[in-house]
């Protein structure tokens, strides 16, 4: 009772013999995979009566199958409750080695070597070369700072449109669909800590697939909230729904739903260039988001047009096709925006 309660998703057995070994463990809470920091199940035997068991040779051979062991005492019994000493378990390598942070265990002079005192501040002016200005100014500066409430900068950059993900609490994300003056439409991410005043953002390019897959990427998100993945608590990630879209000749970008190693539900939008660097934005999933995200494909379908009028136009002709992708961006001149 008290495995099945502390382990909900394991399958616990009693009186059942432990592969690996010639032991029959008195109750044993077996894991689908790898449970950091008990290992592939754990293993509870009952000292009580039986003093001659030899709980050294025992414990080892457990250890040695990957399971974490547990000695209950008749002190742990109160009624029909048991007492979980969770510091009392014995764990099987390598999650008995403790996790550590820093430089922490090292001696002192290693510390200081590894973790030193800070140097004097040098301060140096080094210019970025034009070609990186040139695919990756849009980094640097977002196109429209200082023109958000005005909607349009000098340059001629336009926010078309703003989709809120988090409104309330400390953490605010949300994301803005710009157009840049070459006519090229772009997704801007955003979050920011209203506390500590910090905040990051991400720019994407999309172009006239975005739509038809934003769509499947829609109902693969709640397809997969309505399994039972959704709800792992694994030490691994767990991927849900992606998106991936062109961006442009330099990049590629996609967006996507995972669920991190025993934490939340995340939305993580990625970009990589050619020579394989990646920069991430990531929020955690609220309740509602994705309904909050759904309400992307309005100002979307404004700017390429409905996902079945574009699927019965390309069926039509396939001259319709190239002009989709004109105006969605082609044009390696997006690198200059």
């Amino acid at each position: 009772m008290k495995l099945r309660e502390v382990f909900e998703t394991a399958s616990v057995d009693h009186e059942r013999q432990i592969p690996g070994t010639n032991r029959i463990a008195d109750v044993v809470a077996t894991f689908s995979t790898e449970l950091y920091p008990f290992g592939k199940g754990l293993i509870v035997e009952i000292q009580h009566k039986h003093d001659e068991k030899e709980i050294g040779p025992i414990t080892g051979e457990y250890l040695n199958a990957g399971y974490s062991v547990f000695w209950a005492y008749q002190s742990d019994f109160e009624g029909h409750d048991m007492t979980f000493a969770e510091h009392r378990v014995k764990r099987p390598w390598p999650h008995a080695v403790p996790l550590v942070e820093g430089v922490d265990g090292y001696p002192a002079p290693v510390q200081r070597l590894l973790d030193p005192e800070p140097a004097e501040e040098v301060r140096l002016e080094v210019p970025f070369p034009m070609e990186y200005l040139r695919a990756h100014a849009l980094e640097v500066i977002p196109p429209l700072r200082g023109y958000y409430d005005a909607g349009r900068s000098p340059e001629g950059w336009e926010r078309i449109d703003t989709v809120s993900l988090h409104g309330k609490g400390r953490e605010r994300a949300w994301v803005n669909v710009l157009r840049s003056p070459s006519n090229h439409i772009f997704l801007e991410f955003w979050k920011k800590d209203t506390e500590e005043g910090e905040s990051e953002y991400l720019i994407t390019h999309i172009g006239s697939e975005f739509p038809e897959r934003f769509e499947a990427f829609m109902e693969d998100a709640r397809t997969w909230f309505s399994s039972e993945d959704v709800d792992q608590q694994v030490a691994h990630w767990v991927g849900g729904a992606s998106l991936s879209f062109r961006g442009t000749t330099l990049c590629e970008s996609w967006l996507s739903l995972v669920k991190v190693p025993f934490g939340p539900v995340k939305f993580v939008v990625a970009r990589r260039d050619t020579k394989g660097n990646t920069r991430t934005w990531a929020v955690n999933y609220r309740s509602g988001d994705l309904g909050r995200l759904a309400s992307l494909r309005h100002p979307i379908r404004r700017l390429f047009g409905d996902v079945t009028d574009t699927a019965a136009a390309v069926t039509e002709t396939g001259a319709s096709t190239a002009a989709r992708e004109r105006m969605a961006g082609n044009s390696t001149d997006v690198v200059r925006d």
